[in-house]
């Protein structure tokens, strides 16, 4: 057995991208303006630089799947550098792992009640597969992208669960 990893980046939406521009803009001329008036304009040109720095390259998600041995694992990764983990399901846990808007998932896809997690890239080309399962407090539901080497490998002991 081994075990299988799948780190999905998230995309930028076209609203942070926008921001980012208008940032970036908007520091220059601050900048430009403390050169010519420094009391004024230094600081708030240093700060926009900062801020602009930290929210331009700063800020990219990832998310981590691992599959080991019928444990999916879960974690979020910041900038490449700081990793959080998000949580781990049993398979044995499971109560359906799909393709998105696969009737076997309907009737979770518009339960309220359900805790969800989208941990996907956002991408509109992406398979997308819902992760239904019993967790600690009641019935949790993600969205994930995991890859066709890592469905395999869960197919293998799972395939009564999973749907392809």
């Amino acid at each position: 057995m081994s075990e299988k990893l799948v780190i999905v980046s998230k995309r930028r939406t076209v609203g942070k991208k926008i921001f980012d521009i208008a940032l970036f803009v908007v520091t220059c001329i601050l900048l430009v303006l403390a050169m010519i008036v420094p009391v004024i304009f230094a600081i708030p040109a240093v700060l926009g630089a900062v801020l602009w720095y930290f929210l331009a390259f700063r800020s990219d998600i990832e998310y981590e799947y691992t599959y080991y041995d019928g444990e999916l694992r879960f974690a979020k990764i910041k900038a490449k550098s700081r990793r959080k983990s998000l949580g781990a399901v049993q398979m044995d846990d499971v109560l359906a792992f799909a393709p998105k808007g696969d009737r076997s998932v309907y009737k979770f896809e518009n339960d309220r009640s359900l805790s969800y997690k989208n941990l996907t890239s956002g991408n509109p080309d992406a398979k997308v597969y819902e992760l239904v399962f019993k967790g600690e407090k009641g019935i949790n539901r993600y969205e994930i992208e995991p890859d066709e080497a890592m469905m395999d490998e869960i197919m293998v002991k799972y395939s009564r669960l999973v749907i392809k």
